[in-house]
């Protein structure tokens, strides 16, 4: 049990320092709205690839994730008395055609790595480097993760991001995405 914490704890704390450091790689794309604050920074394929290699998940799964275009998200709530809510279910990606889709999330991808027979560590290690399908946000909290999108590389598309705060419903639009 013990070195079963003290791994989390490393696979946490590596995460902890890879995650800032990766996110200042590429520009980013920024909505500040109504207390939330959402910032969108794209990876490139060996970086995205190097990571999850790195945590020895099979390759196929390392090929399909970072195939697509791998994003970065670090949401903040700077409301002091309101929860913002956030569900991954809720995000759309709009492609250059116009076309509207999800966004698979953390427990789509971890079915898959059991399906592929990632060690435990593995998944773990991917889990917490991925962002969550729901989060709620109490004041000056904040969250991030790694997302794969459903968009091939060098294709521009839209995020669209839907929170709750409070009672309101909110939606915004970062344009002009696009992985290299």
């Amino acid at each position: 049990m013990a070195g079963r914490l003290r791994r989390r704890f490393l696979v946490a704390a590596a995460a902890s320092l890879v995650l800032p450091r990766a996110m200042h790689a590429q520009p980013s794309h920024v909505v500040q709205r109504d207390g939330f604050r959402a910032t969108v920074r794209t990876l490139g394929y060996n970086q995205a690839a190097s990571f999850y290699v790195a945590r020895r998940l099979p390759n196929q799964v390392v090929k399909q994730y970072a195939g697509a275009c791998v994003i970065l998200v670090s949401a903040q709530n700077a409301l002091a008395d309101t929860t913002i809510s956030l569900r991954l279910a809720d995000w759309r990606v709009r492609t250059e055609g116009g076309g509207l889709q999800r966004i698979r999330g953390r427990s789509s991808w971890l079915a898959e790595l059991d399906r592929q027979g990632a060690s435990t560590a593995s998944r773990m290690a991917f889990e917490w480097a991925q962002m969550p399908e729901e989060v709620d946000l109490g004041g000056g909290d904040s969250v991030q993760g790694m997302l794969s999108v459903p968009v091939a590389r060098e294709s521009p598309f839209e995020l669209i991001l839907h929170w709750q705060s409070g009672l309101n419903r909110n939606e915004a639009t970062i344009r002009g995405v696009r992985c290299d």
